[in-house]
């Protein structure tokens, strides 16, 4: 009788791995779940901001509803990862839950709001015009778990207006891991043409087409690189 020739475990162990590996290849992403605190919201809703101004209050309180006008603008047009709810939704939803009558809104509101809107994702914030200065707070919050994506402040002069908000527009498409790429250089220019810009947004959302014609107009003789903003709003003939 021939003896026979034991095979060492380690090499048979080695086979097996080789024979596994080839009958069961693994797809590469399949079947690998992104962990839910990692996943980023794909749409987001952007609310008016609350005015906080020390300075002359009710002049700057048209901008809660222009500032956010113009950074649905600027988030929409420079890239197309992030769906931003249009701002005519989310005016038809405020006057629906009144939020605009009390001009404050609290986290559980926004959540709310969000949970409305259909919304992944919404920031809510407020801004402080004091002397020739200007302050921008803002969050972020994730609709579905409250949690706090972005917390922000940013300020500045009032004659850099629009570089504040495409700032924070920057800041926004950060947080939220998208591309951000204005179309155009943002302009320094006096606070004046943003109010004539907001005060022409609220006008329009009140229905008065001509007062808000001529509110743009004097908006984009003060600063011609606000007509791509009064061209996003819709229903403007």
């Amino acid at each position: 009788m021939h003896a026979r020739k034991s095979v060492p475990l380690g090499g048979v162990l080695f086979l097996m791995i080789i024979i596994s590996a080839c009958a069961s290849p693994q797809k590469s992403g399949v079947g690998r779940g992104v962990p839910e605190g990692e996943r980023v919201p794909e749409t987001l809703a952007i609310l008016p901001f609350e005015n906080n101004s020390v300075t002359d209050p009710e002049k700057y309180e048209p901008l809660s509803r222009g500032l956010s006008a113009m950074l649905i603008t600027d988030i929409n047009q420079s890239q197309t990862a992030l769906k931003v709810i249009e701002r005519n939704k989310i005016a038809a939803l405020l006057k629906e839950i009144a939020l605009s009558q009390t001009g404050s809104v609290d986290e559980s509101t926004a959540v709310r709001a969000g949970k409305i809107l259909g919304a992944q994702s919404i920031a809510f914030g407020s801004f402080i015009v004091l002397g020739s200065s200007v302050r921008i707070d803002i969050r972020i919050i994730n609709v579905e778990t409250s949690e706090l994506i972005m917390a922000e402040s940013i300020s500045g002069s009032n004659t850099a207006f629009m570089q504040l908000e495409r700032d924070l527009a920057e800041k926004i498409a950060n947080s939220l891991k998208v591309a951000f790429k204005p179309k155009t250089a943002p302009t320094r220019s006096p606070i004046d043409a943003a109010l004539y810009f907001s005060r022409g947004v609220d006008a329009f959302d009140k229905g008065n087409g001509t007062e808000a014609k001529r509110l743009f107009q004097q908006c984009i003789d003060l600063d011609p690189s606000y007509k791509r903003q009064v061209d996003n709003i819709q229903g403007l003939q």
